[in-house]
C-alpha cells in the first residue's frame, strides 16, 4: 500500500505552482480541474471530500524568511488532516503534535556540523541533479545515505526539486538506493506524472508519494494505491 499525499505550496496566502525549484518564478496555480481559484481553504475542503488523510504544506514565505502562512497549516489540522509542514529552518525549534509533523529540510542545515539536529525528526532530503542540498554545500546521495540511516529518523521525504512540477517522472535510481537504508519511512516527491509512477513506487517499497500537479490535472484521484 502507498498513500498519496496532496501538496500545497503556499506563497502570499495563495497556492502556487512549484516548478523545478525556481521559487522566484512560482505563480498562483491556474487551470486546476479540482478548484477554480488558488485558495488553500478551498483546496483543503476538496481534498477532504476526495478522501485524502494527509497533506504536505510548504510555507514558502516562511522558508524564504518573507512571511508566514501558518494559518493554512492549522486549518488543515482542524479539518482532521495529518499535516507534514515545511516552514523552513524555524521548523527545527517547532514541536511536533499528534496532527502536525514539521519537516526539516537538508537545505536548512549545514553539513556535517548540524546533521545531529535532524536526529529523531521527520526530514526531507532536498535533491537537485542527484545531489543533496545543504545550507553550505551539496553532497552526493551515496555519501550520506548510510550515516542518515543511523539518525533514527521518523520519516524521510525525498524531494527532487529539479523535477517538482515537471511531470517528468520520479528519480527511481535514487529511490531504489534510499528505500534499502530507510525501509518503511520513505516518502517521495518530485515529477510524479501518473498512476503508473505511483504503483511503481509502491512496488519499490515507498510508503507515500507527494503529488500536486497530477492531482490538479485529474490524473491521480485516489488516496491509497
Amino acid at each position: 500500500m502507498i498513500e498519496v499525499i496532496p501538496v500545497l505550496d503556499i506563497m502570499n496566502g495563495l497556492i502556487v505552482h512549484a516548478y523545478a525549484g525556481r521559487r522566484e518564478e512560482y505563480k498562483p496555480i491556474k487551470n486546476s480541474l479540482i478548484i477554480d481559484k488558488p485558495d488553500p481553504a478551498l483546496a483543503l475542503r476538496v481534498f477532504k471530500k476526495m478522501g485524502f488523510k494527509t497533506v504536505y504544506i510548504a510555507d514558502l514565505d516562511s522558508i524564504m524568511n518573507k512571511g508566514d502562512n501558518s494559518r493554512v497549516i492549522y486549518e488543515a489540522a482542524e479539518l482532521g488532516f495529518k499535516v507534514l509542514a515545511d516552514v523552513g529552518r524555524r521548523g527545527i525549534n517547532s514541536k511536533d503534535t499528534d496532527q502536525i509533523s514539521f519537516i526539516i529540510g537538508t537545505e536548512y542545515v549545514e553539513y556535517p556540523a548540524e546533521i545531529s539536529l535532524l536526529s529523531g525528526r521527520s526530514i526531507s532530503l532536498d535533491v537537485f541533479d542527484d545531489q543533496v542540498i545543504f545550507a553550505n554545500t551539496r553532497v552526493g546521495v551515496d555519501s550520506i545515505v548510510e550515516s542518515f540511516s543511523k539518525l533514527e529518523l521518523r520519516r524521510v521525504l525525498l524531494i527532487d526539486l529539479s523535477r517538482v512540477g515537471t511531470g517528468k517522472g520520479v528519480n527511481k535510481a535514487i529511490v531504489s538506493k534510499l528505500v534499502k537504508y530507510m525501509p518503511g519511512k520513505l516518502i517521495v516527491g518530485g515529477g510524479v506524472k501518473n498512476e503508473e509512477d505511483v504503483l511503481e513506487l509502491r512496488n519499490l517499497g515507498v510508503t507515500g508519494v507527494l503529488v500536486a500537479t497530477a492531482i490538479h490535472k485529474g490524473v491521480i484521484r485516489k488516496p491509497i494505491y
